[in-house]
C-alpha cells in the first residue's frame, strides 16, 4: 500500500514538472521573453547639481524603469555637446552653455528636458560674488576698474560677471581678467592676488571665513531666478527611443523628489560617496536648488541667449519651443504620480 502511494506521488510530481516545462517552452515560443534592459550612456559629473543622478543610480531607480545606465565622465565640458549630437551619450546635465544653443540652431535634435540647478533668494546662499575684505574696504567708486578677477571666458560664470559690472556702468574690458579653476581662485583670494570672483558651492563655503574671502553679492541679486543647469536629451531619445527617454525621466524625477527631502542621512551618504565631500561639510553648506517637478525657467534661458547674441557668440536667440521639450516630464509624472508636498 505504501509503495503504491509513493509511486502515485512520484508520477504526480513528474507530471507537474513536465507541465511546468511545457508551459515555459510555450511561452518562449510565443515570444514572452523577459524584456532586456535598455542601455543608456549618461554624461555625469561629480557635482552637487548631479546629485539626483547619483541618487537614481544608488537607489536602483534606473533599474526599476528597465534601464541599464552607464555614467560617462568627460575630461572637458566642451566635448559634451558633440558627443551628445553624435549619439555617443544619450543624455546629460550641466551648466547652460552657448554651445548647446548653437547646436540647436543648426538643427541638432537636442532638447532641454528638466531642471538641474537654479537659484533662489533666501538666507541660504548657494552662489555669490566673493571678494577679499581689503578690496571691499576701498570706498572709491572706481575700485572695480582694473580689479583682478577670475572667470572662464564664454561661460555662464562670465555672463554673471558681465551682468554685474554692466550694472555698475563698466565693461569686462575694464577688469584685469584671469582664468583660474575654482579651487585655485579660493586660494588666490586668500593670498591677496585676486580681488573678487564668482563661486558656487562647495567652493563658496571654503572661500569664506576670517583671513579669507567675504561674501559680497549673492547671485540672486545679480540674475534673479537664474536657471543655471539643465538636463539635456540627445537625438537617440528625442528622435529615437522616446519610451526610454520617458523612463529615464521618471527615474530622474523620482530621485529629484528624494533629493528635495533635504539632508537626510541617506541623501548625505550617497552624495558624500559620489562627490568625495565629507558628510559634516555637506550638512553645513547650501545645496543646489532643483525643482521637485523638474520645471525650468525659460525666461532666464532666453536672457542668457540674448547675452550670447550681444557678444557675437550666437547668431540668434533659439525660441523656447525649440530648446524646451516638456513632454518627457509630463510622461514621467504620469508614471510616478504627483509629488508629495
Amino acid at each position: 500500500m505504501i509503495a503504491r502511494r509513493f509511486v502515485r506521488r512520484a508520477c504526480l510530481l513528474r507530471n507537474l514538472t513536465l507541465a511546468a516545462f511545457l508551459a515555459g517552452a510555450a511561452g518562449l515560443l510565443a515570444g514572452n521573453l523577459p524584456s532586456p534592459r535598455t542601455h543608456l550612456n549618461l554624461l555625469y559629473g561629480r557635482y552637487l547639481a548631479s546629485a539626483p543622478l547619483a541618487i537614481a543610480m544608488a537607489e536602483g531607480f534606473f533599474e526599476a524603469q528597465g534601464l541599464d545606465v552607464e555614467f560617462v565622465h568627460l575630461t572637458s565640458t566642451a566635448d559634451a555637446m558633440p558627443a551628445l549630437v553624435r549619439g555617443e551619450i544619450d543624455a546629460g546635465g550641466g551648466l547652460l552653455k552657448v554651445a548647446d544653443f548653437n547646436a540647436m540652431a543648426r538643427g541638432a535634435a537636442v532638447r532641454i528636458v528638466a531642471d538641474m540647478g537654479h537659484n533662489e533668494p533666501g538666507p541660504c546662499v548657494q552662489a555669490a560674488l566673493v571678494a577679499r575684505p581689503a578690496f571691499l574696504e576701498i570706498k572709491s567708486p572706481d575700485r572695480l576698474r582694473g580689479a583682478r578677477v577670475s572667470t572662464t571666458p564664454l561661460t555662464y560664470g562670465e555672463y554673471i560677471l558681465e551682468t554685474f559690472v554692466n550694472s555698475k556702468g563698466l565693461k569686462l574690458a575694464d577688469l584685469n581678467l584671469s582664468r583660474l579653476p575654482a579651487a585655485s581662485a579660493v586660494d588666490a583670494i586668500s593670498e591677496g592676488s585676486l580681488d573678487f570672483t564668482f563661486l558656487a558651492e562647495p567652493y563658496l563655503s571654503r572661500a569664506l571665513g576670517p583671513g579669507r574671502a567675504a561674501l559680497w553679492t549673492p547671485l540672486s541679486e545679480i540674475v534673479p531666478d537664474a536657471q543655471l543647469g539643465v538636463m539635456l536629451f540627445g537625438p537617440s531619445l528625442v528622435k529615437g527611443n522616446r519610451d526610454a527617454g520617458q523612463r529615464l525621466m521618471a527615474a530622474t524625477l523620482r530621485a529629484t523628489r528624494q533629493y528635495n527631502l533635504g539632508k537626510t542621512p541617506r541623501n548625505v551618504e550617497i552624495i558624500s560617496k559620489e562627490t568625495g565631500l565629507e558628510p559634516d561639510y555637506l550638512r553645513k553648506i547650501c545645496w543646489s536648488w532643483i525643482d521637485r517637478d523638474g520645471k525650468i525657467n525659460p525666461d532666464s534661458i532666453l536672457e542668457f541667449q540674448r547675452w550670447a547674441v550681444r557678444r557675437g557668440l550666437l547668431d540668434a536667440v533659439v525660441p523656447t519651443e525649440t530648446f524646451w521639450d516638456p513632454s518627457f516630464l509630463d510622461a514621467a509624472k504620469k508614471i510616478l504620480g504627483p509629488a508629495a508636498r
